[in-house]
């Protein structure tokens, strides 16, 4: 009976450890690589929230929409389609209204640190490559 009982348990004992080392594995708290289905992420100058479909940007004097799923590679790089579209201060005229402009969202993601680059068509309408963090609130100061 005894060595009954003491078989029992180390079966018991060897299938707790292998439901263990197997979990990490299969259940992932993040997905798509790093990036989840609604992260916030901040720095200076823009706000990026991610959804399920993509993401949507708020920059100083711009906002933007990345219209696909980031899904970094196994080094952490990124490219996805989007639009980006140029504001400014004032009242928006009827005959002028603001244009989204298409756009490459380009990156890489290191941590919770994301490096990322917008190019454009008009590489003069292209804002300056951006520095965000995970969990960060962004810095924009919208010019309106």
């Amino acid at each position: 009976m005894k060595a009954c009982w003491l078989v029992t348990s180390l079966l018991m004992v060897v299938l707790a450890i292998a439901v263990l080392l197997a979990a990490p594995a299969t259940a992932s708290p993040q997905g798509n690589n790093g990036i989840e289905s609604s992260d916030t992420w901040g720095g200076m100058h823009v706000s990026m929230e991610i959804s399920a479909q993509g993401a949507t940007l708020e920059f100083d004097c711009a906002r933007g929409e990345i219209l696909e799923v980031i899904k970094p590679n196994a080094k952490g790089e990124f490219s996805v389609r989007g639009t980006y579209t140029p504001e400014h201060g004032g009242p928006i005229r009827k005959d002028n209204p603001p244009r989204d402009l298409p756009a490459v969202y380009k990156g890489s993601i290191q941590g919770s640190t994301m490096q990322l680059e917008i190019v454009m068509a008009d590489k003069d309408q292209a804002p300056e490559p951006l520095t965000l963090t995970r969990g960060q609130v962004g810095r924009v100061m919208k010019c309106r």
